[in-house]
């Protein structure tokens, strides 16, 4: 008994040993590809007619393999950025990676470099070298797939200038079915030249986003942008604290096949010579149909398009795609609120506007739409609401009481209000009916 089990056990280890001898060489016989597919996954879909990939080289080796990849983009209204990449490729299954050996397809480590005209011009003259970027891609067998990018330090001193940079590391994780999440951590960055009494100083940057379908822009996605101090000496001397952005799209919870989009920026603290001393403001947009905001991708798209081949004037494909895209605003609902708090003149102010377009669903063509007709499908509401004291200590303060007098403004418990409203073609404001002739 014991003889068939050492034989079996045998049996077993040499299979196991034979497919980790077979097994890299049968997986770099496809890596380039994998690779390739996987890296298309990360540019959104509005943007692939920017970007053309070129295969330069390939080598393939039996536990490792080189390739040479350009991705060529071509962003709108400059010239095209070329990106080349070296890729050192390790075949699994089993990978060395930096944080130690690791289970997957592939394992590679590239050294990225860009062909810029520009970027050629700018970096000419610079007296110190570019800081160093590695990047590294693990491709596991689900087909997910883990990209790292490290920017090293860089500080540079001369008796004029000086320049410190505490370095980058971004991570990008593409789950197997197709969701992403994305994040960057950016160190302090300053500059310094004494001559000119300049500095400026970013003291670091937090980068997060996500989406459930990458190749999908209707998909869930959040993004969340967070800088705590950037200051300057120069032009004008300021400093800014706790700079916050937060971006979300979702499916409507209320309407089928619409959307909903939402934006916070947010300045905690701002020392300048401007008098506002923080500021936010929230965006958000309710009711946007579906195929309109796959019509605007594709219009983005079809504008690249046409860049790229150097038309002088808009094709007619283009120009009716702007025209549909015009015509399914003016048709379909839409829901816009905004609000904006600021400090300003040592006083709290805010102002709240809501715009609801009903939609005019009968609409065929926009050369139908009747000025009276948009005007009924249009409620507005304004709200705003100012200090009265910092008013009157700014260069506003000539205008209060005109104003007040004719009606546009009230005072009440120590604010300057306005209440504005557009309502079954009905203007008012603070109360008051106003003709909406006077404004055509």
């Amino acid at each position: 008994m014991k003889s068939i089990a050492v034989k079996v056990l045998l049996v077993v280890a040499m299979l196991i040993l034979l497919a980790l001898t077979l097994m890299p060489k049968v997986i770099g016989a496809e890596i380039e590809r994998a690779i390739i597919d996987n890296l298309l996954t990360l540019i959104p879909p509005k943007a692939e007619s920017q970007f053309e990939i070129r295969r330069n080289e390939f080598s393939d080796g039996w536990f490792s393999s080189t390739t040479t990849i350009e991705f060529i983009y071509t962003p709108i209204g400059t010239d095209a950025i070329a990106l080349t990449m070296d890729f050192d490729i390790d075949h699994g299954p089993l990978l060395q990676t930096e944080d130690g050996l690791s289970i997957g397809l592939a394992y590679a480590v590239i050294q990225p470099s860009i062909r810029n005209d520009l970027f050629d011009i700018a970096i000419a003259d610079l007296p110190f070298p570019l800081p160093d970027i590695t990047l590294k891609l693990l491709a596991r067998f689900d087909q997910s797939m883990r990209v790292n990018m490290n920017v090293s330090a860089l500080n540079f001193s001369e008796a004029a200038r000086e320049l410190n940079f505490s370095g980058l590391d971004a991570n990008v994780d593409v789950a197997s079915d197709q969701s992403v999440n994305f994040s960057i951590q950016m160190g302090e960055l300053s500059a310094t030249e004494n001559a000119g009494n300049f500095n400026v100083l970013i003291s670091g940057m937090t980068l997060t986003s996500s989406t459930t379908q990458i190749n999908d822009i209707l998909a869930e996605s959040r993004a969340t942008l967070a800088i705590p101090v950037v200051s300057s000496t120069l032009p004008l001397p300021f400093s800014v604290s706790d700079i916050g952005i937060d971006y979300g799209l979702q499916a409507s919870n209320t309407e089928d096949n619409s959307s909903e989009i939402y934006q916070t920026v947010s300045v905690a603290s701002i020392e300048s010579e401007i008098p506002v001393s923080s500021f936010s403001w929230l965006t958000e947009v309710k009711q946007v149909n579906n195929e309109l905001l796959r019509d605007y991708s594709m219009l983005l798209s079809e504008l690249q398009n046409e860049i790229n081949a150097g038309a002088e004037t808009l094709s007619a494909d283009f120009t009716e795609l702007g025209q549909e895209l015009y015509l399914l605003v003016l048709q379909n609902p839409l829901e816009f609120n905004n609000r904006i708090e600021a400090n300003s003149y040592d006083g709290d102010h805010t102002v709240d506007l809501r715009v609801l377009w009903a939609g005019i669903s009968a609409l065929n063509t926009s050369t139908e739409l009747d000025i009276n007709e948009a005007i009924a499908a249009l409620n507005m509401g304004l709200d705003i609401s100012l200090d009265l004291e910092s008013i009157l200590r700014s260069p506003l303060a000539g205008v209060v009481k005109p104003y007040v007098q004719q009606g546009y403004l009230t005072i009440a418990n120590g604010r300057i209000l306005v209440e504005a409203s557009l309502q079954d073609s009905v203007l008012r404001v603070n109360g008051d009916k106003l003709l909406l002739e006077e404004f055509f």
